[in-house]
């Protein structure tokens, strides 16, 4: 966590202004849901359009005990899930092996992700202190890439198997955090998620225009 706080640079004692999702992302293992189109033009070559969501959730743990050593208090995080939808045609590239079949390609299209909104709540007396991001809190855009590579056996008209693939995307955003009721010193930094999943997984295919491979 040392890693992915920052500081005011003007303060005698450390005080927490942000917290870098560039430096760490605090992701868990999550899950992820996809659908694809393939359109075969050519011998062993496909085209594709990939299209869907990947979650994670995010570990608080290591921020609520960074923070509560840093200032010998009792903080309380909560954090909402990653939840990213892309949608990426792609070049893919097949050979079938009797009722095997082994395709690998990659992908490059649009990606976006919910705000990173996360806050760190503290109850002194009858009043509750709540630090997070004040202000809107849109979705974030980027271009995302990846690759894939599947291997699969024929059953009936179905093809089952598995898949392993890897996908990357960087959706820049601005934060403003600050502590509420009262306010407190703040300045707006621009940060950084940076997703890097990496996904294993099980896949069907069945053919809607029937073709020879």
């Amino acid at each position: 966590m040392e890693n992915a706080a920052v500081y005011f640079p003007d303060s005698s004692v450390p005080n927490l202004a942000s917290i870098s999702k560039a430096s760490n992302g605090f992701a868990k293992v999550g899950y992820s849901i996809h659908g694809t189109l393939n359109y075969h033009f050519a011998s062993n070559f496909y085209v594709f359009l990939r299209s869907g969501v990947t979650n994670n959730p995010i570990s608080v743990v290591e921020m609520e005990d960074f923070v509560n050593d840093l200032y010998g208090l009792d903080f309380r995080f909560s954090h909402e899930n990653n939840n990213m939808l892309s949608i990426t045609p792609g070049l893919g590239y097949f050979l079938k092996k009797g009722s095997w079949e082994y395709r690998t390609g990659i992908f490059l299209g649009y990606g976006q992700i919910n705000y990173p909104y996360y806050e760190m709540v503290r109850v002194v007396g009858n009043e509750t202190l709540t630090w997070a991001h004040a202000g809107s809190r849109p979705s974030l855009s980027s271009i995302t890439v990846g690759g894939n590579l599947q291997v699969s056996r024929a059953i009936g008209k179905f093809q089952l198997g598995l898949e392993v693939s890897y996908q990357r995307a960087d959706f820049d955003y601005s934060i403003f955090p600050r502590t509420s009721p009262g306010g407190s010193q703040s300045v707006t930094y621009e940060d950084t998620i940076k997703v890097r999943t990496l996904n294993f997984g099980l896949f069907l295919l069945y053919p809607l225009i029937g073709h020879d491979k």
